[in-house]
Formats: C-alpha cells, structure tokens, sequence
C-alpha cells in the first residue's frame, strides 16, 4: 500500500469511530458472569436471555434437540453462533434458586434468539403471599405477537393459559367503538420486552393486576389502526390462571416513569443533546479531546455498573441494578458537560 494510501484509510477509520462515538455514547455491553445454562439432573439447559425474573428465582430456559455431542464451549465463546447452530427441543419453566424443572411452555416455538423471526419474551410478576407468581410470556412474530401465554408459576409446578384471544377481542371492540368503519382482520403485538417490575401504568402494579402495551394494524394494508395499554386482572382457578380486561386505553405509548430502562433511555437523551451541542462550539482539536474524553468516561462507567452487579442484592434484578447505575452516571455525566456550556445558554432538550 502506498504511504498516501494508507494515510487515508487511517483517516477514514479515525473518521468513522468519531462518528460512531457521537451517536452511540450510551453503548453498553452485557452484563458480565452471569450463567448461561442450568443443570437439572443429567440433563442441561440454556437460559432464555433476558427471561429471569426480578428476584432472580425463575426463569425460562431451552433444552437442544441435537444427536450430535453439543459444543458448550460455543456458549461462552460465541453466543450468538450458538443459536443459530442448535434448535430447540423443549422450553422449560425453571425455579433457578432450587435447580428445579417445574414446567414447560406448549408451544416450544421454533427460534427463541432475540431478533429472530419468532422471539419468546417474558415478563414477571411479583411473588404473592402464597409463594406463587404471574408471568406472561410470548411469541413474537414480524407481523404480531402470535401466541400470548398466562403462567400461574410456583416453588414446584407451573400451569399455562392461552390468552391472546381474550386480549384480541377487547382492543377488536374498542377499534369497533372508535372506527367503526375499519373492518380487519387485525394483527396485534404485545410488548413484554423492556415491560417495568413494578410499574404504575404498564408492567405489574401488584401480583394480580398487569398493564400491557399494544400495536393493532389493519393486515391488508400493514397500517397502525390503535396503540394503547390493555389492563389485566388475574385470577388462579381450578382449571388454570385466567385473565380479564379491566380497562382498554387508547393512546400513544408513554415510557413508564417508574422503569429503570425508561429512565436511563432518557437520561442517556439528554446526554446526547447536551454532548452534540457542546462539539458544535468547539474548535477541531478541542472536538477530539473530548471525544477521546468521552469513549474514557463510556469505558469507565460501563465498567462501574459491571462491578455493582457483583456486590448486588440477590433480590434485585441484575437488569435493574445496572440500568439504575448507569443513569445515575449518565445523569452526573450530563451536569458536568452542561457546567462547559455558557452559562447564559439553555441546555438543549433533548428528542
């Protein structure tokens, strides 16, 4: 390569990292140690990502449908390859704490990978007087959630409801009510993933009562007819867990200001804003430094919030840990870079 050559292509890739460091200073990486499997008798599973509960005490987990000796190496060392290499045999509810099968979900569903044609979510409830909890779980497809379950779980046995079809025919009513002349047939998702602990409008607000958020699209045409936030009333019965709509809110989906994950969405925002404004009044090298400055502070307040799950609480959520960390970072982050901005200067709201 000639010395001009190679001179550029440095200066692109200098270039390209800048750039990447501007959008995506809130990067983070998955939280380190964390088991990947769980071994129950002769037999191992794999933990479904991001399915343990709040308390760490349940999750869902997936045995490998393989003749061939499984390489769990590839676990550790290329998670996403080992996915895509093994298919599912059985899906299993797990009572992590006591190294306990306690179930399985029916409908073992193909892929469980995120970001795959048909991705499993759970949510969690919090544990009730009796030692039994609420779970909703489901499967997501491009074009809706395709089967929503209700789990009735508890310390040795775990029961399962069908419940999409209840939840259909209420946002079906409401659409009915508001747009009578919109006929269907309708595709609605469900959005279990990033749903609050403990929440007020959406995620569990106590153990029998859930808000979940909703998308409704015409499918002929694949355009939004509703959106909302469908609330839940849980029951156990003598035939299994049952669910009833008790309120259906029409209406853009607002962060739930009592989710961790929403707040560090905004708090890692407002950063944002604040950074790309304080590079727009700066001269080039100055630009750099705090670029340079910036990936360090990433680095270092990644790190923090890898070594507070370490000393955590067991009865925290290890996702909720972390994300508390890092907005309480990002938050000082943002009040040291709105000090360098004029002190006559509003900070920028951010998008």
């Amino acid at each position: 390569m000639k010395p001009r050559t190679y001179l550029l292509g440095i200066a692109c890739v200098l270039v390209a990292a800048e750039f990447v460091c501007d959008k995506l200073i809130s990067a983070e990486s998955s939280p380190p140690g964390e088991p990947r499997w769980i071994e129950i008798g002769s037999e191992r599973a794999v933990i479904v990502r991001d399915s343990k509960s709040a308390d760490d005490r349940n999750a869902l987990a997936w045995t490998i449908d393989s003749s061939e000796p499984i390489d769990w190496t590839l676990l550790e060392k290329d998670v996403e390859h080992f996915y895509e290499q093994y298919d599912v045999k059985e899906i299993w509810v797990v009572n992590l704490s006591d190294k306990k099968k306690i179930g399985t979900v029916a409908d073992k569903g193909g892929y469980v990978r995120p970001g795959s044609h048909r991705t499993l979510s759970v949510a969690w409830g919090p544990l009730s007087d009796n030692g039994r909890r609420f779970a909703l779980a489901a499967y997501q497809w491009k074009w809706g959630t395709d089967t929503l379950l209700l789990l009735d779980v508890g310390p040795d046995d775990s029961r399962s409801t069908q419940i999409g079809p209840v939840l259909d025919k209420a946002i079906e009513a409401q659409i009915k009510h508001a747009k009578p002349r919109t006929r269907g047939p309708f595709d609605s998702t469900y959005l279990l993933t990033g749903l609050p602990e403990l929440g007020k409008r959406t995620g569990f607000s106590d153990p029998f009562t859930v808000g979940i958020p909703f998308v409704t699209k015409d499918r002929e045409n694949d355009a939004k007819v509703s959106e909302g936030i469908l609330t839940l009333k849980l029951v156990r019965g003598a035939e299994g867990p049952a669910a009833s709509v008790a309120k259906t809110i029409p209406g853009p989906l607002p962060d739930d200001p009592f989710s961790e994950s929403a707040r560090l969405a905004k708090a890692d925002r407002e950063l944002n804003a604040i950074y790309s404004a304080l590079l727009k009044r700066l001269d080039r090298s100055e630009q750099n430094a705090l670029r340079i400055e910036q990936r360090v502070w990433v680095e270092r307040r990644n790190q923090q919030a890898d070594d507070a799950l370490r000393t955590k609480d067991t009865a925290e959520s290890s996702r909720i840990v972390r994300d508390r960390i890092l907005r309480q970072l990002t938050e000082q982050r943002s009040a040291e870079l709105r000090k360098q901005l004029e002190p006559d200067q509003r900070s920028p709201s951010p998008e």
